[in-house]
């Protein structure tokens, strides 16, 4: 009986997987001594204790599996993530999201891709990369100006599809760096046919070039300045009427008449002979000759003279009197009055007096004026024209400084100065306009110097600035009692980033003295680790397989010492 007990219930039906020393030995020893029994019910009990607290184990590892998905599939955005440059308030999620945009035409992005020739399955084709600002010299693109034109910022306008005009800015990547190493951006980056390389960033939606195209031109085919493009006008093809269009009413064949010359033939006494000469073809008759003597553009003489002869001559007197004179022949046919370039002819007694900036003109030109700058130069000389310099300044009135020399403090004034003067030499209208969204973070306008403020921008009435006039608008801002710890901005890096910074011709930035939470909070950001969800989920789920690894363990071990007991109690063992 020992020997078949001993048979049967050795460790190779009932060892455990694990190899449990403890277990081994009383699964090897209870056929030879059965007072182990009590020994198999202590370790059952000890079991049931371990199983509770794996169990345990078990289900709080499942629950931080369940909020740590919670970060991969919803992930936290800054409080300060967008920016009103953005092209898509907010950025998108995937590439399809941003077609989706591009699709509904969100700030008329499908307008500027179309004009700039990027397409929408170029787009599509666009691969998720990892750039630095710095390495990869990109060119940034937005809604808003933030930078000055010395800074490298530019503009491009370009027509809608609903006919108004949209102007977009664009600047160095690396004007946003919040570190000397430059910035690092996720960008759908893709490759047109017509601009190149190209790339859609996935924080705001905003476009990323490599160079910036040049103004858009009128399509081939087109005639005018863009965006007033339209198609050449269809000419007529009959001879002597190539000058009008197809579908003018005169381009068809019928009666001919024309004015065919005049010519001016000097004789003796002060006297002239013009002969005339007509044209008429296709039932078109003559009627009269006459004769328009013009000195100095004042008609002095007029001579009708009926005839229906293609011929006709008269003998006109100056009498000798000095002048510029004109004389034009007009043709009365049946067709009406008849004129032409080769029926007006010129001739002078005597010089008339030049236009003293424009020798080109006479003096009695309408058009002989001075520059209004500079009395010897002709009004319309490209040297006439106006030349605006823009210039800012700010004074930390609570400390009596430049307010870019010191830190400010909260509750300190600043007094900004803007300058305007037209250093050129005609006058010129101008609208004096100030982008506050950056001044605004950290402070508020309390004078605001006659203007108006609107959406964050002040302005001021058109004024007329005369050759060499200068003129100051100013207004006072005051920092809040409480600077905000607000983080600084993801697309926009310049947003709440301690500095107060605006452009008026040139840019002036103020440093603000932020929270130190502030201060430490985004060094030590700056200095984790950036594992993101995907490593978090990868070392969850490894430790979610140890737990249920010894959680089945133990669960098997209690299934095995009930299998003993019975079989004990049953006297098989």
């Amino acid at each position: 009986m020992l020997k078949y007990t001993r048979k049967k219930y050795m460790i190779p039906k009932y060892k455990h997987t694990t190899g449990d020393a403890m277990f081994r030995k009383l699964i090897s020893n209870i056929a030879f001594s059965p007072a182990l029994v009590g020994q198999l019910g202590f370790y059952a009990k000890r079991l049931r204790k371990e199983e509770t607290t794996r169990r345990i184990g078990l289900i709080f590892t499942v629950l931080a599996l369940v909020v740590q998905s919670f970060a991969v599939f919803s992930p936290p955005e800054s409080a300060n993530a967008s920016s009103p440059s953005n092209f898509i308030y907010g950025g998108v999620t995937s590439l399809q999201d941003y077609l989706n945009h591009y699709d509904a035409n969100t700030n008329n992005i499908r307008d500027l891709y179309n004009t700039l020739g990027i397409t929408r399955q170029e787009m599509a084709a666009a691969k998720l990369q990892y750039l630095n600002s710095k390495r990869d010299g990109l060119i940034s693109w937005g809604l808003t100006s933030h930078f000055s034109y010395a800074q490298g910022e530019r503009t491009y306008t370009i027509k809608t599809s609903s006919g108004a005009m949209r102007t977009y800015y664009n600047r160095p990547l690396t004007l946003w760096n919040s570190a000397p190493s430059g910035s690092n951006y996720y960008i759908y980056v893709g490759y047109s046919a017509k601009l190149g390389w190209f790339g859609l960033m996935k924080v705001c939606g905003n476009l990323v070039t490599k160079t910036v195209p040049p103004p858009p031109q009128c399509p081939a085919g087109t005639v005018g300045t863009y965006p007033n493009c339209t198609p050449p006008p269809k000419m007529c093809t009959i001879p002597g009427k190539t000058t009008i269009t197809a579908d003018d009413a005169r381009c068809k064949y019928e009666p001919v008449a024309r004015c065919e010359r005049l010519s001016v033939t000097p004789l003796a006494n002060n006297l002239y002979q013009l002969d005339g000469k007509a044209y008429v073809d296709h039932g078109a008759t003559i009627a009269k000759y006459t004769y328009v003597i013009k000195r100095n553009g004042i008609v002095v003489e007029t001579h009708p003279a009926s005839s229906t002869s293609d011929t006709n001559q008269y003998v006109f007197d100056s009498k000798g009197v000095e002048g510029d004179y004109t004389i034009e022949l007009v043709v009365q046919t049946s067709l009406g009055e008849m004129r032409g370039d080769d029926c007006t002819k010129t001739f002078h007694i005597a010089a008339p007096e030049k236009c003293p900036q424009n020798p080109s003109l006479l003096k009695s030109d309408p058009e002989c004026q001075p520059c209004p700058g500079d009395a010897t130069l002709w009004i319309k000389d490209q040297k006439c024209k106006a030349s605006l310099v823009e210039t800012k300044t700010a004074q930390n009135t609570t400390q009596g400084k430049d307010a870019t020399s010191v830190v400010a403090k909260p509750s300190d004034r600043v007094v900004y100065s803007l300058n305007i003067e037209n250093k050129g030499l005609a006058p010129t209208s101008v609208s004096i306009r100030e982008e506050l969204s950056d001044v605004l973070e950290y402070s508020s306008v309390i004078d605001n110097g006659s203007g108006t403020l609107s959406n964050k921008v002040l302005t001021w009435p058109t004024i007329t600035l005369k050759p060499g006039e200068k003129q100051t608008r100013m207004f006072t801002v005051q920092v809040f009692n409480t600077i905000p710890a607000m983080g600084e901005g993801v697309s926009d890096k310049t947003s709440y980033d301690c500095k107060i910074t605006n452009t008026f011709g040139n840019s002036v930035d103020i440093s603000v003295d932020c929270p130190v939470q502030k201060k430490i909070i985004e060094q030590t950001v700056s200095q984790l680790p950036h594992t993101g969800p995907a490593e978090n989920m990868l070392f969850a789920g490894s430790i979610l397989a140890v737990v249920s690894y010894f959680y089945a363990r133990s669960r098997q071990m209690k299934k095995e010492v009930r299998l003993i007991r019975r079989e004990l109690n049953s006297g098989t063992i």
